[in-house]
């Protein structure tokens, strides 16, 4: 039995607790096309602006009322700073998650220093699965994402196939490995209402989230690679968090009715991660009410 101290059971719910890391020993490298092409262009991350964009983050969620919890940052690294792949919170308590790229399998070790031994309820063991491609939409309604470069299908069927065993509908979205994960092409900003790189998924993906009364918000291809800007935390009660340099994507937010509050996070964009990778939620309110 879990002590289930970690739940969520949506994307949207109110939240209360996240995971970061800081970005000690955080870097560029070239395992992902964001990161190759920033590199290629000559640019150089800026140490000092990469710490106080994190500063500013973890202030802006404390500000929010989440209280932030850190994993310790280690050598050898250079991503445990997006603290989304390496464990996914659920309504029973943690799933390890098991990452494919072998400069980020050492994370593990971090990851289960930092939860107790009651909070961990599964750990993956077949294939790959990362937290970047799982999308608990709503209770009942989870996601996953599939490109074979980050999340497999043998990693995909076995953690939804815990979901399918408490009664939830579930739907593996397949897309090019290019996009990384599925949090880059689509994300929950509130309640039945999600930002998606509508271009990207594929006609029967779209229906599905229709057909399941979600809306979709339009990112083009260019705002989801080059701003990662459907990359975006939601922190409940209509409020998202949403980098700066997305504008056109925080306007289109706002005239929804959302507060945006918009970090700078550009550090982290170009090297292909941003406020969604950057945070696993710990705890959130629980949208079933009765």
């Amino acid at each position: 039995m879990t002590s289930n101290r970690w739940f969520i059971d949506s994307e949207t719910g109110e939240l209360s607790d996240v995971l970061l890391c800081p970005p000690d020993n955080y870097s560029w490298i070239p395992s992902n096309d964001i990161a190759i092409q920033t590199m290629a262009k000559g640019v150089r991350i800026d140490r000092s602006a990469l710490a106080a964009q994190f500063r500013e983050l973890v202030s802006a969620l404390e500000g929010a009322g989440a209280a932030c919890h850190f994993l310790q940052p280690r050598a050898g690294m250079p991503y445990q700073v997006y603290t989304r792949d390496s464990s996914q919170t659920t309504p029973w308590g943690t799933v390890v998650t098991r990452l494919m790229r072998p400069e980020r399998t050492a994370e593990e070790g971090e990851i289960r220093t930092f939860y107790q031994p009651d909070d961990i309820w599964k750990s993956a063991t077949k294939g790959h699965i990362e937290g970047g491609d799982i999308h608990i939409i709503r209770p009942g309604l989870v996601a996953v994402g599939v490109t074979g470069g980050r999340t497999d299908e043998a990693g995909a069927r076995e953690f939804l196939g815990w979901f399918e065993e408490a009664g939830w509908a579930t739907r593996m979205i397949r897309f090019p490995e290019h996009f990384l994960h599925l949090d880059v092409i689509f994300t929950m900003v509130t309640e039945n209402l999600a930002i998606a790189a509508v271009d990207v998924l594929d006609d029967e993906d779209l229906d599905w989230f229709r057909a399941q009364g979600i809306r979709l918000l339009p990112v083009s291809y260019k705002e989801a690679m080059r701003d990662m800007g459907c990359n975006v935390l939601a922190l409940g009660r209509d409020r998202v968090v949403s980098p700066r340099h997305s504008m056109r994507i925080n306007e289109m937010l706002r005239a929804e009715g959302l507060t945006v509050i918009d970090p700078e996070l550009n550090q982290f964009s170009q090297g292909g991660g941003s406020i969604h990778c950057m945070t696993m939620p710990l705890r959130r309110a629980s949208l079933v009410t009765g």
